[in-house]
């Protein structure tokens, strides 16, 4: 499985709203602390790290249901 990469920030073209668990928040906020580490300037958000977190799981999200096709039977 290919592995996850942060993206740099990017405008976004729609504006949603989500809820977050405070400790979700919190975990994500941390990554993109660290990814920002020792830069000047900003590169990394919490919507890149949102953005890029949905694109890999729907990126391989085909992978894990064929996967789990293979492996379940059916019953009709």
């Amino acid at each position: 499985m290919k592995k996850f990469k942060l993206e740099k920030s990017h405008a976004s073209n729609v504006i949603k709203s989500i809820r977050f668990s405070e400790d979700l928040n919190e975990r994500i906020c941390k990554v993109v602390e660290q990814a920002n580490k020792g830069k000047q300037v900003k590169q990394y958000s919490f919507n890149g790290f949102v953005c890029s977190a949905c694109e890999f799981a729907l990126e391989h999200l085909s992978e894990e249901l064929e996967i789990k096709e293979k492996n379940t039977i059916q019953v009709r």
